[in-house]
């Protein structure tokens, strides 16, 4: 535990999160431990990110700034280094990891000693929020019914705005209509207007009335319901 607090000194130190260092060191942890890799202290980060108020509590709290990594390097000698040279220490050592607070710099966020995110002052923050179009985030109401039918009530379907298209609002109408797509002749906007293309149902409203026409029977066809009969005496004879 005690190995895991000293590197959250250390990670804290290079983040400037004097507040998180002030907790830590509240809990006796070593501020002059080094990471077993590369041999740095808090004061090593706080020299090499430049946090003079971090140097300044570390110092404070009996930091040492006379030990030496294992290059050798104080932490002051660390300070007008680049990020580049303390990857270079790495790879001579033959290490492959690299601490995340070195591969991802700071972008000034604050961590508790838990490891929960406690504040987000970078440029995140101020980003403006840009809301999805309506046509991506709800969908449309259409009153639907199928032309000359004997019963003229009309019934809603829902669609999605953005995946609106002629061939999937037949497909819609069909299934909640309980009919084939082959008996559609076409799709009325009421009262007069002939859907044909994608354009045209992108641009239908909410609550907009459509009719499905079915096609003419032809003479051979037979519904189930078109049974015709005569009439004899002691029977009736379907055909």
């Amino acid at each position: 535990m005690a190995s895991i607090l000293e590197e959250k000194l250390r990670e804290a130190s290079s983040l400037g999160d004097s507040e998180v260092i002030s907790q830590l060191l509240a809990q006796n942890v070593d501020v002059n431990s080094q990471n077993p890799v590369n041999g740095w202290t808090a004061l090593h980060w706080a020299h090499k990110r430049g946090n003079d108020h971090v140097i300044k509590l570390l110092t404070e709290h009996g930091g040492n700034p006379e030990i030496r990594n294992f290059k050798g390097q104080t932490a002051s000698e660390l300070r007008y280094n680049s990020s580049d040279t303390v990857r270079e220490d790495l790879n001579e050592l033959g290490v492959k990891f690299i601490p995340n607070y070195l591969r991802n710099p700071a972008l000034t966020i604050d961590f508790d000693v838990n490891n929960r995110v406690k504040n987000k002052s970078s440029d995140f923050a101020s980003m403006p929020i840009t809301p999805l179009p309506a046509s991506q985030s709800d969908d449309l109401v259409l009153r639907v019914r199928i032309q000359g039918s004997s019963d003229p009530d009309f019934i809603e379907i829902e669609m999605p705005r953005w995946k609106l298209n002629y061939s999937g609002l037949l497909t819609t109408c069909c299934s909640e209509l309980e009919i084939l797509e082959s008996q559609v002749e076409r799709i009325r906007k009421l009262p007069n207007t002939r859907l044909r293309k994608d354009s045209d149902v992108r641009r239908l409203r909410d609550y907009q009335a459509l009719e499905i026409v079915l096609r003419s029977p032809s003479n051979g066809d037979k519904s189930a319901n078109s049974y015709q009969s005569i009439s004899t005496k002691n029977q009736t004879i379907l055909y």
